[in-house]
């Protein structure tokens, strides 16, 4: 087990959330990145959310002595896994999760456009902008199955494999990308807001596409913070290769 460290303003949202994962739920609530930002300080990203960091070191603090308030929170510390095992977790905690949850999102989408949208014009653009980022997890969580975990796991191994950065860059990329659509998905669904709903589907489908939205924040904070550092640190620590000197002619 790690010690915990002391809050600090200086302290990333990235090392928070791995270092007590129930702080997370506090993170979601204010909308703080601790996923794609998770590199970004506390104190930055209270300053540019418009928040008393101090306040919020009181909450996270209030939080590390009592536990989440609004429910259980995984406190799995996924920094102690292996990089096969954390694969494992990922595959099927959160890939399973979106190839279950993606197509009941799609039909409660369907449903409100076709009952509400001649009024809303702006559920089309919901569902379009839900079908766009639907198909890119579909590629990119298919991608990471046949390619960069298999590879991973086959380094952590030891076995002589050909990791190229860019794999992982892509992934990296991949993943921003994925948080601008979710910002996007918020915004056309007025943040969420039940007391909104038009109807019984309507507000399932804001339970549903905030909890997609809380799922996919884990998944990639799972992704950035730990597993890709992680195969970095195991690439960097590969001998450098080195191949047969160069022959040198003697012929006069």
């Amino acid at each position: 087990m790690r010690a915990q460290t002391e809050i600090d303003d200086r302290t990333t949202l990235g090392e928070l959330a791995l270092e007590h994962p129930a702080r997370i739920e506090l993170f979601e609530r204010l909308h703080l990145d601790y996923c794609c930002g998770g590199s970004t300080s506390l104190g930055e990203a209270c300053r540019e959310s418009g928040l008393e960091v101090e306040a919020i070191r009181g909450q996270l603090e209030a939080i590390d002595r009592e536990g989440p308030s609004l429910g259980p929170a995984p406190e799995r510390d996924w920094r102690e896994a292996g990089i096969e095992e954390l694969c494992a977790h990922i595959v099927s905690a959160h890939h399973g999760y979106l190839r279950r949850e993606m197509p009941r999102i799609s039909e409660l989408l369907a449903t409100v456009v076709r009952v509400h949208g001649a009024g809303h014009p702006d559920f089309a653009i919901l569902e379009r902008t839900f079908a766009a980022l639907r198909a890119e997890l579909e590629e990119h969580i298919e991608d990471e199955e046949q390619t960069l975990f298999p590879l991973a796991s086959s380094l952590e191994r030891g076995g002589a494999v050909e990791l190229d950065r860019a794999i992982i860059e892509r992934h990296r990329a991949e993943h921003e990308d994925v948080g601008r659509k979710l910002a996007a998905l918020r915004a056309l669904a007025g943040e969420y807001d039940l007391s909104q709903a038009l109807c019984s589907t309507h507000g399932s489908l804001l339970e549903a596409l905030e909890r997609f939205e809380a799922d996919l924040h884990r998944h990639v904070h799972e992704e950035n913070n730990v597993l890709i550092p992680g195969v970095s640190a195991l690439i960097d620590s590969l001998p450098t290769p080195t191949g047969p000197s160069p022959q040198t002619d003697d012929r006069a």
